[in-house]
């Protein structure tokens, strides 16, 4: 399907993990694939400047895009796939598809649009798809299709080292903190042992939150990490654990990448997200929901064992299937 086609991809991070790992996956298929961050920075004041000036202007982030369409004016693209999108605007759409003419233009919506405001830009691509059902039940222009796990996770599905009964990776927003809390209380009554990996995209925003957020004062900054975990760090916590703890922002039902990495590493899940009750892979014996304000855990559930979910639905949320409904 993409052999010898030629891709400009706009995806978070850049060639970060995802972008690096859909990139080379793209490229096992035959194609060639040039990747760019979806947004100017990745700094803390970086990301802040460009949310804010999104809402005055449009001329600093296509500033960005006309540097790109200059470096790759002599490619003729047969498509065009923007990640999320959250600086785009409809003139940085309408500059790339001046740019690249005989481009299919195709959006992907990793974040609820209630979080980043992408509406506007739906319209001026060729096809748009969102992990957010909610989103594609209010735009007719959207198509749902849930995100994926990376093979990493699925290299892993048949080993268990068992170290840790439950493992969170998460920023530190909304109500989440207050939430591990009271899991931690609930886990320690019963012996079960939680590894934390906290994080804050910088110190600002850690102070920013120590200043609005009375919670996060019982913690010295030392509680908290501020770098991200790479993929092999990651996938050595994985491995070295029972089951996933999935905390979501309580403004959003849509489910993130880390309940679908858990299925694709054939792990538990315990998750604050209802709507995980409506997914296809859905099996009360391996995953648990508990409820933000008040949680409460069956010991028996992490002793129990992981069963296993039919093929076809496991192997729909891979990279590669998730890529052959992009492209198609």
């Amino acid at each position: 399907m993409l052999k010898n086609k030629k891709i400009l991809l706009f995806v978070p991070g850049g060639e970060g993990i995802y972008g690096f790992e859909i990139k080379k996956k793209i490229q096992s298929q035959g194609a060639y694939v040039n990747v760019y961050n979806e947004r100017p920075s990745t700094t803390v004041l970086g990301k802040i400047f460009t949310r804010v000036s999104k809402n005055i202007s449009d001329i600093p982030f296509n500033y960005y895009i006309n540097k790109v369409i200059a470096e790759n004016i002599e490619i003729q693209y047969d498509y065009v796939l923007v990640i999320r999108a959250e600086a785009f605007h409809p003139s940085s759409v309408k500059a790339l598809r001046k740019a690249f003419p005989l481009a299919k233009f195709i959006l992907y919506l990793w974040d609820s649009i209630v979080n980043t405001d992408t509406s506007t830009i739906i319209p001026y691509f060729d096809k748009a798809l969102s992990y957010d059902i909610c989103d594609v039940n209010e735009n007719q222009l959207l198509s749902y299709r849930p995100t994926f796990y990376l093979d990493q996770y699925k290299n892993i599905a048949d080993k268990y080292y068992n170290e840790f009964d439950l493992f969170f990776f998460g920023t530190i927003h909304s109500d989440r903190l207050e939430v591990l809390d009271k899991i931690n209380l609930q886990l320690h009554k019963q012996g079960l042992v939680l590894y934390s990996y906290m994080y804050f995209p910088g110190r600002i925003m850690y102070y920013k939150k120590y200043i609005n957020d009375k919670n996060i004062r019982k913690y010295s900054l030392s509680k908290f990490q501020l770098t991200l975990l790479n993929l092999d760090q990651t996938i050595n916590i994985v491995l070295r654990s029972k089951a996933s703890l999935d905390i979501q922002h309580p403004a959003q039902s849509a489910l993130t990448l880390r309940p679908i990495e858990m299925l694709g590493s054939k792990r538990k899940l315990v998750t604050t997200n209802q709507s995980i009750k409506s997914y296809d892979f859905y099996n009360e014996q391996n995953i648990l929901v508990i409820d933000r304000n008040n949680p409460v855990f069956d010991k028996e559930f992490f002793s129990v064992p992981y069963r296993p979910v039919p093929v076809d639905v496991y192997n729909k949320y891979s990279l590669q299937s998730w890529l052959s409904d992009v492209f198609s």
